[in-house]
């Protein structure tokens, strides 16, 4: 055995053989506690309130045992303001950066932030969090509801699908709602909260949303940590990580004075922006109910971004779609004289051996953009894997394009 030390004395170190025995042991009284295994499991599950931080909580109580960090056994109902780190060596730097180096894209980010940031500072405030973290949309995605990242992730927030749908989020080949500014912002709000219970602190809470929780706590188990100074330089986790916070905070001091950096006042479009709600059953083409609305079909695609197919879903839960203020009664008026579209079911292609994303675009002559809208689940950027399982629309449906965005993280 190999001693250790441990407070100025050496201690031995457990075999391993031990160690598993009494880590599967703590799992086995875990299991017991919640209820035992088998039949059992579906009401721990039905129970707990099932998100990716109750799974990543279990998940690293199996994977890393008793090492596994504490975490906070209540949500907070009140937060505080996120640390002002002004002074810091490493905010001035990226200050500089984002006011020099970098300016005409930030000022493209404060531009289009004249857009968003209204709403998404109203989200904040409803969800009591403190107003810094509405910039934080700046950082992840410039304030861009189509951003796509290279891993697939998707939207002003940058959710994954699987993170996505467990925080209320619709995504499949009809609707991702990803893409919806409104809904993503609610569910990126839960999400910041779920963050802080578990770390504790803004400066962490935030880094794990650019890295994930696990990442992050097992860069604070590894490094033997628990604050945040402790990892911020730790070559365990990525540069984009261990620049998050400074980058955010850079961001912040920028948008909160845009003119004492030369930067032009964010304007407010936020009455351009307002809507009422109807409910919709069926697939009905968005061209037809902006005709019926009176409205450009520009501006009601706008307000339903997340309709990636410019139809209403056909399948699963009804539609609520957004109209211009004033205008649902005369959609309403007028539902029952619109004609549903004649929706073909999809194909579903199984990838051959060989087989790359380019020759099934040529096979059925169709975008990688399209693709993506019909797998949010797949990452296209990626070598496709033998027998997996692709979408492709049964027949042509116009839908709108998605951009490539460069995140605000790349530019270092």
């Amino acid at each position: 055995m190999n001693p250790e030390k441990h407070f100025g004395a050496t201690v031995s170190v457990r075999p391993r053989r031990l160690m598993l025995r009494a880590d599967f042991m703590l799992l086995a009284v875990s299991l017991f506690m919640l209820g035992g295994c088998g039949s059992t499991a579906t009401v721990v599950k039905e129970n707990l309130d099932f998100k990716p931080m109750v799974a990543n909580a279990f998940s690293r109580a199996i994977s890393l045992g008793s090492t596994a960090k504490p975490t906070g056994t209540s949500k907070p109902t009140t937060y505080p303001a996120v640390p002002n780190d002004q002074n810091d060596p490493r905010v001035r730097k990226f200050v500089r950066e984002y006011a020099y180096n970098q300016r005409e894209t930030m000022k493209a980010y404060l531009a289009r932030a004249g857009e968003y940031l209204p709403m998404v500072t109203s989200i904040v405030k409803e969800s009591s969090l403190p107003d810094d973290i509405a910039y934080l949309v700046l950082l992840e995605s410039g304030a861009n509801p189509e951003a796509r990242s290279p891993a697939n992730a998707l939207g002003m927030w940058q959710f994954m699908p699987s993170t996505a749908r467990s925080y209320g989020l619709r995504v499949d080949s009809w609707v991702d709602e990803r893409l919806d500014p409104w809904k993503s912002t609610k569910a990126a709000m839960l999400y910041l909260k779920d963050l802080y219970s578990t770390f504790g602190c803004w400066r962490l809470a935030l880094s794990a949303y650019n890295s994930g929780e696990n990442k992050l706590n097992k860069v604070l188990c590894q490094e033997d940590a628990s604050e945040y100074d402790e990892i911020c330089s730790s070559r365990k986790l990525r540069r984009e990580t261990r620049e998050f916070f400074p980058r955010f905070q850079a961001m912040s001091l920028i948008a909160k004075n845009p003119a004492k950096f030369g930067f032009s006042l964010v304007n407010n479009h936020e009455n351009a922006r307002q809507h009422e709600l109807i409910t919709i059953e069926g697939p009905y083409a968005l061209d037809a109910l902006a005709s019926c609305c009176e409205v450009p079909y520009e501006r009601l695609a706008e307000l339903n971004p997340a309709l990636v197919r410019n139809t209403t879903p056909p399948e699963g839960p009804s539609y609520s779609l957004r109209v211009p203020l004033g205008k649902k009664a005369v959609l309403l008026a007028k539902l029952k004289d619109i004609p549903t579209e004649s929706v073909q079911q999809n194909i579903v292609h199984v990838v051959a051996r060989g087989e790359n994303v380019h020759k099934i675009m040529r096979r059925y002559k169709i975008s990688k953009a399209r693709l993506a809208e019909l797998n949010p689940d797949v990452n296209f950027r990626r070598k496709l894997r033998f027998g997996s399982r692709i979408v492709l629309p049964g027949k042509r449906v116009e839908t709108k394009k998605v951009q490539k965005h460069d995140r605000i993280s790349s530019i270092q």
